[in-house]
């Protein structure tokens, strides 16, 4: 678990209060206590990716720093990608069917088979690089966040795509009627929405 969702868990619950730490960060009174059960990782390549993992499960979390460290060589601007793209790394797919994602802008993804999309014009994700399931109508944690991210990375890396490619300024991006029905909602409903991926696609289709 990334120290900075562990510390917002551990708040929520009332467990830590930064007030009567003594001036000690969470990593700090962590590193004090000497638990030989609990460890401290670090991205030497990312100063702010700090892990916190039991002994048994330290060896897993390394590599798995160490796949993200070479995988993620430039780590992708969530917010700069129309919400389009990243429901292609999110969306839900039918048993059998595939996500594709155009190429050419209005980048717009499709649900189908091989057989059914010009690959010429689309080109697939799979599973390895998507987060399923992942809601991006509530603010992502910092560990859903990276892995997003670091999965986008490899695609972008394993396909010879520059992610950059999609990047759409906000000012001159046309929203979509997904992005109008998000916007219509009041404060605090819209991180508790939870739309079909059938009908996020037909939304985000719609300009």
């Amino acid at each position: 678990m990334l120290l900075a969702d562990l510390g917002l868990n551990l708040r929520k619950s009332d467990l830590w209060k930064a007030d009567k730490a003594n001036g000690r960060t969470l990593r700090q009174f962590i590193e004090a206590a000497h638990d030989p059960d609990l460890v401290i990782l670090r991205d030497p390549n990312s100063p702010a990716y700090v892990a916190v993992a039991t002994a048994a499960h330290k060896q897993g979390v390394e590599t798995w720093i160490a796949r993200r460290s070479q995988a993620a060589s430039m780590v992708p601007n969530l917010e700069a990608l129309p919400r389009s793209v990243l429901l292609a790394f999110c969306v839900k797919r039918d048993v059998g069917k595939s996500i594709f994602l155009n190429r050419y802008p209005p980048f717009k993804y499709e649900i189908g088979t091989r057989d059914g999309v010009n690959l010429e014009q689309y080109i697939e994700i799979a599973d390895r690089y998507r987060r399923p399931g992942l809601n991006l109508l509530s603010e992502l944690t910092a560990s859903d966040r990276l892995d997003l991210q670091t999965k986008i990375a490899m695609w972008s890396k394993d396909t010879n795509i520059p992610i950059e490619a999609f990047y759409v300024h906000n000012s001159k991006r046309a929203q979509t009627a997904l992005d109008r029905l998000i916007a219509a909602q009041s404060e605090g409903i819209a991180e508790k929405m939870v739309i079909p991926g059938d009908i996020a696609l037909m939304l985000s289709r719609q300009q």
